[in-house]
């Protein structure tokens, strides 16, 4: 039985709430980019960015152990192939920072993942009522982004049946409940292979939309952004980070 998959992203309005005090720079970077510095991963908030560091990785390493053992806090070290994973607990705080494989220069590009730990009644400003989910899937993700004036949830669902009836009796069931189309994409080729295909499409009710995409390929969604709101991508966040709660202190 093929597997079907199915991604959708909710956008509505609200404030975003104030950031978290897990605040503490181990390494002072050149330059920041962005990627999540509000959001909720699978129920824990967290802080996504993109840096740029002075020095090797080596040296940036270093940096990063010395900031540490100087607030008295073990640090880990994973070397990867695909990279250097550093980590450290601060009580609750947990901060890792991914260096991806990269020339070596005088230049150091990574990621620096703070994530809050031990977090009692963290609230959602995208509630799970805001849209129904498909019915029969498996949450394999749910990301939450904030940013001033709105907020994306973004769920990554596995299901059983092909894409095409699910994404179908989806949009039924949407209708039903009165959410209106907004726009639908052609059928899409999901993969290499010929036969994954995928559908997406966008409905919307009153000032909240849902962004849907239903692939075939192996069980997984094919993730898509196709600019309703300022969604963060899970394969750009999860893969980071959800593995790296499971580290040992």
């Amino acid at each position: 039985m093929l597997r079907g998959g199915w991604l959708a992203g909710a956008l509505l309005s609200g404030a975003a709430f104030a950031g978290t005090v897990c605040n503490k720079q181990p390494v002072q970077p050149q330059s920041v980019q962005a990627i999540g510095r509000d959001m909720i991963v699978n129920g824990v908030p967290t802080s996504v960015v993109g840096v740029q560091f002075s020095g090797t990785p080596n040296d940036v390493s270093q940096q990063f152990r010395e900031f540490w053992t100087g607030e008295g806090v073990r640090t880990k070290s994973q070397r990867e192939p695909s990279g250097l994973l550093l980590s450290a607990l601060d009580d609750q705080c947990l901060y890792v920072l991914s260096i991806p494989v990269q020339p070596e220069s005088d230049r150091t590009r990574g990621l620096m993942s703070v994530i809050k730990l031990g977090s009692d009644g963290v609230r959602h400003q995208v509630p799970d009522s805001a849209v129904p989910l498909p019915e029969g899937g498996k949450t394999v993700s749910d990301v939450e982004s904030r940013d001033p004036g709105q907020a994306g949830r973004t769920w990554l669902i596995e299901m059983s049946g092909e894409a095409r009836w699910n994404a179908l009796r989806y949009r039924n069931r949407l209708a039903e409940l009165g959410w209106s189309n907004v726009g639908r994409q052609p059928d899409y080729q999901s993969g290499a292979r010929q036969s994954a295909q995928g559908t997406a499409f966008v409905m919307q009710h009153g000032s909240d939309s849902v962004d849907a995409s239903f692939s075939d390929r192996d069980g997984k969604t094919v993730v898509r952004r196709d600019g309703v709101g300022n969604f963060v991508r899970p394969e750009n966040v999860w893969p980071l980070i959800g593995p790296r709660l499971q580290i040992a202190f």
